[in-house]
């Protein structure tokens, strides 16, 4: 009788052994945030990369890109944009570029139509300003929330994310990247890759002070 009472205690201790080293996620079973997890795509492009410190996305307020004068109701005139020509625009994207305009906003932006159809946009460039740089980049991690198609490159400003949105009724690629106090969102008409629109953001880095 004293063996069997000697083996069932034994048991009810290794059967708690087993409850208590459970894999480390909380009672609500919710996954921990982690760096890799966020949005911020700072680990992509390749090899290993770093990330940002978990504070930065919560210490600092997460403003948005909307900025006056940008957008549909933005004033367009013909122009040349500043920061890439109609060519290496063209060249980059993959459709032919016919008229260009300038976006009349602060700071200004561009907007590219096709050489065959002068209505068809086939990409856009504009510019927001913020206050600090933390504030800039908290609002181009934030511009990917609801996109779980999002990719990223950390090699491009800043950062650069990457997703889809409508342009013109179709659901396109553009990349939105941060460097210094400026957000640059560079939109394209191609609906896959997101390549296009990484190596446009590429490109105009140089020209964003």
């Amino acid at each position: 009788m004293r063996a069997g009472r000697l083996a069932g205690a034994v048991l009810l201790l290794a059967l708690a052994g087993c409850q208590s080293g459970g894999t480390g996620t909380d009672p609500a079973g919710s996954t921990p945030v982690t760096a890799s997890s966020r949005p911020t795509g700072l680990g992509g492009g390749g090899g290993e990369q770093a990330s940002p410190a978990p504070s930065t996305l919560h210490s600092t307020p997460r403003p948005t890109l909307t900025t006056p004068g940008t957008g549909k109701g933005a004033r367009e005139v013909a122009g040349t944009c500043p920061y890439i020509s109609a060519a290496h625009f063209a060249d980059i994207e993959g459709d032919r570029v016919g008229r260009v305009t300038v976006l009349q906003s602060r700071p200004v932006g561009c907007r590219f139509y096709f050489e065959y159809d002068p209505a068809a946009v086939v990409g856009e460039i504009t510019v927001a300003r913020f206050g600090t740089a933390t504030e800039a980049y908290n609002a181009m991690v934030g511009s990917a929330t609801g996109h779980p198609e999002v990719q990223s490159d950390a090699g491009i400003g800043a950062g650069a994310v990457a997703f889809q949105t409508p342009l013109q009724g179709s659901r396109t690629w553009q990349c939105v990247f941060a460097k210094g106090t400026s957000v640059v969102t560079v939109r394209t008409r191609q609906p896959y890759p997101a390549l296009n629109a990484f190596l446009l953001a590429r490109a105009i880095v140089p020209k964003i002070k």
